[in-house]
C-alpha cells in the first residue's frame, strides 16, 4: 500500500470544481532555565578541526559545535516561484550545555506567489506571519497568540507524534535548534578550501541528497530520495568554529518536478550563521510562563463537528491538528463536512481519484451548508479539503482502492 499526504488545497465553488492557484534580535536562552544561565565559555577548536585534513575540517567543526557552549544563529530558506520570492527567517540562540534553544520565525511570502504551492508549504500569500519556539531536550514549545505556550514532546503517544509530522525535528542533532544545514556537515566531504581575507576558510563540500533531507523544510523533505550528491559552501573562522554555510537546491527541485511535485517552486536556498560562540545568554522563556500539553488541547481536523470553528496557530505548518476555539476574532477556519471516501476501480490507477471525489462531495456540503458557516470564507466562495488518499492494490487481481477521511472547511483569514 501506498499513503501520499496532502495539505488542504483551495477550491472554488463553480460547477465544475477547479483548484485555486492563485526579526527581532533575541536577547537570549533556554526555555524554562530561570532569568540568567550562561554557559562556559567557547574551547578554542584550532587543534581539532585545522590541523585535520582539509576534506574532514568541515564535518569536524560540525561534530565540535558543543564546545562553543553557546552561540546565535539565523536560519534563512528562500523560496522562489514565478510569482515572487517567499522568505522565511529564523533568529535565536543555542545552549548546548542545556540542549536548548529559542527561536523568532518570521515569514513572509508575496501576495503574487502561488496558492497551491503556499498551502503545501505552510505559507500565506500576502502576508507576514511571526512565531516564537523553544526547545528543552526532546521537547518543542511554540507561543500561540496570546495563549499559553503548546509543548510537543518526544514521549507523546505515537498517534499524536504522528498527526503532528515534522515539529519536533526542530529539537536538532548537532544543535539544540534543527533543520539547519548544521545537521547536514557531519557526513560532508570538503572538495576544495580557500583562505578568507579575514581569516578563516572557505570550503566547498558535498553532501549526500538523502542526507540533505535534515536542512530541508518539511513540505520540500518528504519528496527527497537518493541522487547526486548536493554542494554547501562552509565558512570557518580562523580558531576552526563554524559561522556560515549556504546551500542551492535548485537542482533538487528539477528532479522533484520530473516527479510531478512541488512544480510551481523554482528556486530554493537554504542558509545557517552562527555568531557570538560562547557569548553569555540569558533565559527568554521565564520559569512562570504557562506550559500547556499539546496533545490535551488539540484536536485532529478529521475530527471537529461540522459547524465548529478552530485556530490553526498551533507551530506545525499544516491544519492537520487545531485548537477548537469559539467562533469569532480568534478563529481561522470553521469547519462544514466530513466526508470518508471509499471507492474501488477495476483495470485502472485510483490514484488521485480519492481527492477528486472528496473535492466534489465537500462542494455538495459547501452549496447545502448555512450560509452562517460559509459566508466568511476568504477567498470569498472558495473552500478547501484535508485528509489524507490511501492507495492500494490487490495483487492477485484487476482491483485497486482509494480510501480516505477528508474535512471539508472554510479559511476565515
Amino acid at each position: 500500500m501506498r499513503i501520499r499526504k496532502r495539505p488542504g488545497v483551495a477550491v472554488t465553488a463553480v460547477a465544475l470544481l477547479t483548484a485555486l492557484v492563485g526579526c527581532e534580535d533575541p536577547a537570549g536562552g533556554a526555555k524554562g532555565a530561570g532569568e540568567s544561565g550562561a554557559s562556559p565559555a567557547a574551547t578554542p577548536t584550532r587543534a581539532a578541526v585545522l590541523d585535520l585534513p582539509v576534506r574532514r575540517q568541515p564535518s569536524a567543526a560540525a561534530s565540535a559545535l558543543p564546545e562553543s557552549g553557546t552561540a546565535r544563529f539565523t536560519a534563512t530558506v528562500t523560496y522562489a516561484s514565478a510569482g515572487g520570492s517567499a522568505v522565511e527567517r529564523t533568529d535565536g540562540v543555542l545552549d548546548w550545555g542545556k540542549d536548548a534553544a529559542r527561536a523568532e520565525r518570521v515569514r513572509r511570502t508575496p501576495a503574487g506567489f502561488p496558492g497551491s504551492l503556499a498551502d503545501e508549504l505552510g505559507l500565506a500569500p500576502g502576508a507576514t506571519v511571526r512565531q516564537s519556539f523553544a526547545v528543552e531536550g526532546n521537547e518543542v514549545a511554540y507561543r500561540p497568540r496570546g495563549e499559553a505556550w503548546l509543548k510537543y514532546a518526544a514521549s507523546d503517544p505515537k498517534e499524536f507524534a504522528d498527526r503532528v509530522d515534522g515539529v519536533l525535528d526542530l529539537a536538532g542533532d548537532a544543535a539544540p535548534w534543527g533543520r539547519t544545514l548544521a545537521e547536514v556537515l557531519k557526513t560532508s566531504s570538503a572538495e576544495e578550501r580557500e583562505a578568507l581575507p579575514g581569516g578563516g576558510f572557505r570550503y566547498r563540500t558535498s553532501v549526500d541528497a538523502y542526507g540533505a533531507h535534515v536542512a530541508l523544510p518539511p513540505a520540500v523533505a518528504r519528496h527527497v530520495g537518493h541522487g547526486p550528491a548536493r554542494r554547501v559552501v562552509v565558512d570557518l573562522d580562523r580558531e576552526g568554529r563554524l559561522v556560515r554555510a549556504e546551500a542551492d537546491f535548485g537542482p533538487l527541485l528539477k528532479e522533484l518536478h520530473r516527479d510531478g511535485e512541488l512544480r510551481g517552486l523554482t528556486g530554493l536556498r537554504v542558509e545557517l550563521a552562527l555568531t557570538g560562540h560562547g557569548a553569555p545568554v540569558t533565559a527568554l522563556v521565564p520559569a512562570t510562563e504557562r506550559f500547556e500539553a499539546a496533545r490535551t488541547v488539540l484536536t485532529p481536523l478529521a475530527e471537529v463537528e461540522p459547524g465548529a470553528c478552530a485556530s490553526g496557530d498551533t507551530g506545525l505548518d499544516h491544519t492537520g491538528v487545531v485548537r477548537v476555539v469559539r467562533c469569532g476574532a480568534g478563529a481561522d477556519l470553521r469547519v462544514f463536512g466530513q466526508r470518508r471516501i471509499d471507492e474501488t476501480v477495476r483495470n485502472a490507477n485510483p490514484e488521485g481519484l480519492g481527492d477528486r471525489l472528496a473535492a466534489e462531495r465537500c462542494g455538495r456540503d459547501f452549496r447545502a451548508a448555512p450560509a452562517a458557516w460559509t459566508s466568511g470564507a476568504r477567498p470569498a466562495g472558495t473552500y478547501r479539503v484535508s485528509g489524507t488518499e490511501r492507495i492500494s492494490f490487490v495483487y492477485t487481481g484487476p482491483d485497486a482502492s482509494a480510501r480516505g477521511d477528508f474535512t471539508c472547511y472554510v479559511r476565515l483569514r
